[in-house]
């Protein structure tokens, strides 16, 4: 009795397709209209037709003038037609024609975008329907069963043939309208656009030295390589920390004290908080680690303001200048400094970043400090060592060589970062010599780095400053922050990014990745790395991370089989999808171009010999 009620509202409901013809089809909302481009039409060919057959046996027919140069969905072409009445009649008598499986109009929505329906249908029936009722049921409108989905039962992807008598919305339309469905409609096929990680902190379009580190941003930048989301502890040794609407509590650690408010005199306590005047820790800080929103039209009110290199990034402040550090005759034990960076790295920082520098070169000599900054990279992480990451200092240090690296970044156990300027040339301040490792954009001309200040009316903005260009000054921001101290904290997120991927990276991993992916093609030429005024080149956090990121074809995080079959149908079947946002993904044996050896490669390690991939890998399309 129930398979003669399903066949009795299929005939039923065949009866009211064939009166009209439907230009909609069933969505999440409701019905989604459709209406027709009568100068093309949708043409699926026999099996054993080519195109060129097609075209040859249509040509005949006054109103067909060819093939169009489109894509159409698997199997079908798009033929071109001159104008003229009749466009349901004439699809008919194309239907009739040998050598044509199936005829559908040329769908534009109301944009007036091209939708082009295939063969394909989704159908999803109601779980207590039996496999058997569904095969009646398919059967009766002669249509084909493709496969039913996997993990979602009784949800069929179905396949319309010329015996159907319907075109595809009518078909689909149908299938909705039965009491056994839960939804139908066609299975269109539409290009996948790669969504990049996009950035609409509010002063973004003020910070082109961000930018120009971290690929092309909001299209493939850094951030769109997967597996960057492990909250990394970045120590900022500076004038304190505070928090703030673009660095909420929440990522700000405990920290330490080593200076005092005003005084030197062992004044350790817990309060890294800065001073009122104090600017340059949250400077640095907002640099590493500001959040980045996705929606800045409220501006401050949604917490947006600058962006960062990690926005998941832990701070820890570690204060080590006191609320006076602006006052030349302040100082700074080299034992509190000491103190502060064992803090650093006893307490849980996996970096600690420093856009500082001692003026007075007898202070190198004095081992306490070195004998720390050692410690921190070889015992720091549980033995796998902490990046030290340093300014290499400005010309305004008094004592000392202008031309020479400053102490502490000279030391052979820390990273020196000298600055640049937007055209790639060595900023005129920038300390640089044989010890310089890389240089990171900075300052450039009038155009100050944006970063933080403290909020409200503590900080630098606005007691000593009140330009920023911006539709409005905001005093939680500081626009003119520079020097190799702006420099140093690009090159500490890009370190933070590189132990967010890979964790079990040794500090003198991270410094070897550091310098081999630095860009040396500057804006004026190409340099040699180990360059005195340039180290290996400028910073290239994008470069930095897709090092390790070669073989992971689907940039899911992971190398499994999945990233073979990614590459095989890359390679063999359809040409997508591509590997994104870098095709050196698909780079597993890092020769700069993907090929069916990478898949050879991927197989031996996944399978065979285990053999390790070769990553980090330097392999770049310059």
């Amino acid at each position: 009795m129930g398979t003669i009620r399903v066949c009795a509202g299929i005939c039923l409901l065949l009866l009211l397709a064939s009166m009209a013809k439907a230009q909609y089809w069933h969505g999440v909302d409701g019905t989604v209209p459709l209406r027709i481009d009568s100068s093309r039409i949708s043409i699926k060919p026999d099996d054993g037709f080519s195109t060129q057959e097609v075209e040859e046996a249509l040509s005949l027919l006054v109103r067909f003038t060819g093939i169009a140069e489109e894509e159409a969905p698997s199997g079908f072409v798009v033929g071109l037609l001159s104008s003229a009445p009749g466009y349901d009649e004439f699809l008919d008598t194309l239907q009739a024609i040998p050598g044509i499986d199936l005829v559908e109009p040329y769908y534009l929505d109301e944009s007036g975008q091209p939708v082009m329906v295939g063969d394909r249908f989704l159908a999803a029936f109601d779980e207590s329907v039996s496999a058997q009722t569904i095969d009646s049921i398919n059967d009766a409108f002669n249509v084909v069963t493709d496969h039913e989905i996997a993990g979602m039962t009784n949800v069929y992807v179905l396949k319309n043939t010329a015996y159907s008598g319907l075109r595809m919305l009518d078909l689909a339309n149908a299938y909705y309208n039965l009491a056994q469905t839960l939804y139908s409609h066609p299975d269109f096929r539409a290009h996948i656009e790669t969504m990049s990680y996009k950035l609409y902190d509010y002063y973004n379009s003020y910070q082109p030295q961000t930018k120009k580190v971290i690929g092309q941003f909001n299209s493939a930048s850094v951030w769109d390589l997967v597996g960057l989301d492990r909250p990394i502890v970045v120590a900022m040794l500076d004038d304190g920390l505070d928090e703030h609407e673009d660095l909420p509590a929440s990522r700000i650690l405990p920290g330490y004290d080593v200076a005092g408010s005003v005084n030197y005199d062992n004044d350790h306590d817990y309060d890294p908080r800065p001073g009122q005047l104090c600017y340059h820790g949250m400077s640095t800080a907002g640099i590493v680690a500001a959040s980045h929103t996705t929606d800045s039209a409220g501006g401050a009110l949604t917490s947006s303001g600058v962006i960062s290199m990690d926005p998941h990034v832990l701070v820890m402040p570690i204060k080590i200048f006191n609320d006076e550090w602006y006052n030349p005759s302040a100082g700074v034990y080299a034992s509190d400094l000491a103190a502060g960076v064992t803090y650093a790295w006893t307490h849980g920082a996996d970096i600690i970043s420093n856009s500082w520098a001692y003026d007075n070169p007898l202070v190198a000599q004095q081992p306490v400090l070195n004998d720390a900054l050692e410690r921190a990279t070889l015992f720091g992480r549980g033995g796998r060592g902490c990046p030290v990451i340093f300014s290499s200092g400005n010309t305004t240090i008094r004592y000392s060589n202008p031309n020479g690296v400053a102490y502490p970044s000279k030391l052979a156990c820390c990273f020196a970062v000298g600055a640049m300027g937007l055209d790639d040339y060595r900023r005129s301040y920038s300390r640089y010599g044989a010890e310089l490792d890389l240089v990171a954009p900075s300052d450039d001309n009038s155009i100050g780095v944006w970063a933080l200040d403290q909020m409200g009316i503590w900080g630098k903005n606005p007691i000593t400053i009140s330009d920023c260009p911006a539709a409005a000054n905001d005093v939680d921001y500081n626009c003119h922050f520079g020097g190799t101290s702006a420099a140093c904290p690009l090159v500490s997120g890009t370190a933070a990014l590189l132990l967010s991927k890979d964790s079990t990276l040794s500090a003198q991993a991270v410094y070897y990745i550091l310098r081999s992916s630095a860009d040396t093609s500057l804006a004026w030429g190409n340099i040699t790395p180990g360059n005195w005024e340039y180290g290996y080149g400028r910073i290239d956090a994008f470069r930095a991370v897709l090092s390790l990121s070669h073989g992971d074809a689907n940039n899911d995080g992971h190398i499994t089989i999945t990233d073979i079959q990614f590459l095989v149908n890359y390679l063999f079947i359809n040409g997508v999808p591509v590997p994104w946002p870098d095709i050196l993904l698909g780079d597993a044996n890092c020769d700069a171009r993907v090929s069916i050896v990478d898949i050879s490669l991927l197989t031996d390690y996944l399978f065979i010999s285990r053999k390790p991939l070769p990553r980090p890998c330097f392999a770049y399309n310059n």
